[in-house]
Formats: C-alpha cells, sequence, structure tokens
C-alpha cells in the first residue's frame, strides 16, 4: 500500500499511524519486564519519546513493531542496570532437573502441557525466575508472536542463537513452573499421554 501524502510529510501524523496501534502490545510486554505497571509505563513513555527522535532512521514501515520492541527492550534493559537491581535466579541446573523429571528431551509437549495448566499471571511470575537471555526470547516468540528473524533483530543475535535459546527458555520455564507449583510429573505425563490421541486425530 503506498503511503499516504501527509505520512510523507507530516512526521506527527506518521508517528501516530505507525507507532500509536502498538502501544497496548508494547505496555504487555513491559509490565511482564518490569518490577511494576509504574515502571512499565514509564518505559513504554520512553521508548515513544526515543521512537519519536529516531523516526527519521524507520525506512521500511513494515518493521516498525520489531524496531518498536528493539527500543523498549534498549529502555527497559538501561532502566534496569541504572537501577542497580538483580533479579532472583532459580538455579538453571535445578529448572533443566525439574524438566527432565517430567518426560525425557519432549520440550515442546511439556511445555504446552504445563504453561496450558496455568494463567498468565503464573506463567510470568515463572519467567521471573529465568535468565533474561532465555526469558526475552521465549516471551517474544510464544507470547508476543515475533518471528525468529524479528527476535534475532530485536535481541541483537544471531537467528541460530534465537532459536536455541527459545528451546532451552522453554525447557526452563517448564521447569520453573513445576518447581514453583509443585506439581508432579507422573500426573503430568499421564495426562499428557491421555490427550496426544485427541490432537492427532484432529488434524
Amino acid at each position: 500500500m503506498t503511503p499516504s501524502p501527509d505520512l510523507l510529510t507530516d512526521p506527527h501524523a506518521r508517528f501516530d499511524a505507525l507507532v500509536l496501534p502498538h502501544l497496548d502490545r508494547m505496555l504487555a510486554f513491559a509490565r511482564r519486564r518490569a518490577d511494576s505497571p509504574e515502571d512499565a509505563e514509564d518505559a513504554v513513555q520512553e521508548a515513544c519519546v526515543r521512537a519519536w527522535q529516531a523516526l527519521g532512521e524507520l525506512r521500511d514501515a513494515v518493521r516498525v513493531r520489531p524496531w518498536l520492541y528493539r527500543i523498549l527492550r534498549t529502555v527497559l534493559v538501561d532502566s534496569y542496570e541504572k537501577a542497580g537491581r538483580r533479579r532472583r535466579l532459580v538455579s538453571i541446573t535445578r529448572l533443566e532437573d525439574a524438566h527432565e523429571q517430567l518426560v525425557g528431551g519432549d520440550v515442546d509437549a511439556v511445555f504446552d502441557e504445563v504453561v496450558g495448566r496455568l494463567v498468565g499471571e503464573a506463567v510470568h511470575a515463572a519467567l521471573a525466575d529465568l535468565p533474561e537471555d532465555f526469558a526475552a526470547p521465549v516471551e517474544l516468540h510464544d507470547i508476543d508472536g515475533f518471528k525468529y528473524h524479528e527476535i534475532a533483530d530485536i535481541l541483537g543475535i544471531p537467528l541460530g542463537t534465537v532459536m536455541s535459546r527459545i528451546s532451552r527458555g522453554r525447557r526452563l520455564l517448564a521447569g520453573a513452573i513445576v518447581a514453583r507449583h509443585g506439581l508432579r510429573p507422573t500426573e503430568l505425563r499421564a495426562d499428557a499421554a491421555a490427550r496426544r490421541p485427541l490432537r492427532g486425530g484432529a488434524r
């Protein structure tokens, strides 16, 4: 679609058209990463200021969403580092051990089965136990719906690294949820086995 003349000549109109439709999703992403709703709102506001200042650098309007998320994540990281905060992280080994107790190696099935039992708040809380390197790719892909190459652009890492971090991040998230909620591996395995024929028959 050809941009309207107003979008080409009026930066305010271009900003409103390109940025405003994404504010709700950006705020939801910030709330999952910030310590409070107020911090999330401040981060989105700062990201919008930076987006306005850098609007002339955006050459391809189709890529505006990953561009905005890259700015927002930079704001969140800057804020996190300035405050000198360190998240309490559960041992990665402990999380992977919890996952291995569920089932040997079927990462996606376990991820879907465990996360499917819980509301978003519980998943958010479990994500807080993961290192940022693994939490962010999982959130961007499985919650925000970004493609692998877009996540690579947002996070500034190679495509292969994105894929490996999502795979391991899902494993860690499943382990974190199991550890937090005391779910029994035998119960989950039995339930997953009961559901698989139904999924297969529906295809």
